[in-house]
């Protein structure tokens, strides 16, 4: 009888403790620097629409710049924790040498829009992304994402989950100071 039991239990707990483990490997990866194969590559190639005037964009002239660096930013208006990092980006658009490119991923155009006229619109430019190919392409995991690019589009580095004040000056700053500090000296 306890064999039987036992028999019956088993699976149970055994499909739980895989829940687990995967709710644990899940939420231990948000909010990270995490590895990305584009890390010294440029982004995929790419042609897609600009999510507010539907104008064509084309990768090679979205990210080359004047500015030091860029921050690619993957956001959606249904993405409640894209929403919790958008005062911060605001704050971060008026820095020297940092400009911040949005891709719009699987949204709809006039919910996405509508975010950026409540919240406001740190973006030079947003990638409108509907279907996520581009997304796809660079291997987002999930929204937020945040890539640091050079002044001519080459991924300096990839993180995962809400940028604040704490992760900037945790591993984008001195990142960044330690990039300039190495092309002066």
């Amino acid at each position: 009888m306890l064999n039987h039991k036992l028999k019956l239990i088993l699976p149970s707990l055994l499909g739980l403790l895989f829940v687990t483990l995967m709710m644990f490997a899940l939420t231990s990866q948000e909010q990270q620097v995490t590895p990305s194969v584009l890390v010294g590559a440029s982004i995929p190639t790419f042609t897609a629409s600009s999510l507010s005037s539907n104008t064509e964009l084309i990768n090679n002239t979205v990210f080359q710049t004047n500015k030091k660096f860029t921050l690619l930013n993957v956001w959606a208006s249904w993405c409640a924790v894209c929403q919790s990092e958008h005062d911060f980006l605001m704050q971060l658009v008026v820095k020297d040498d940092i400009r911040i490119v949005g891709l719009n991923y699987r949204d709809d155009r006039a919910d996405a829009n509508q975010v950026l006229n409540t919240l406001g619109n740190p973006y030079e430019v947003t990638i409108f992304d509907p279907d996520g190919k581009l997304a796809l392409d660079m291997g987002v995991i999930a929204t937020p994402e945040t890539y640091l690019l050079d002044s001519q589009g080459i991924v300096l580095f990839r993180y995962s989950g809400a940028l604040d004040e704490k992760v900037w000056l945790r591993y984008f700053q001195p990142f960044i100071q330690a990039l300039l500090t190495q092309q002066a000296g």
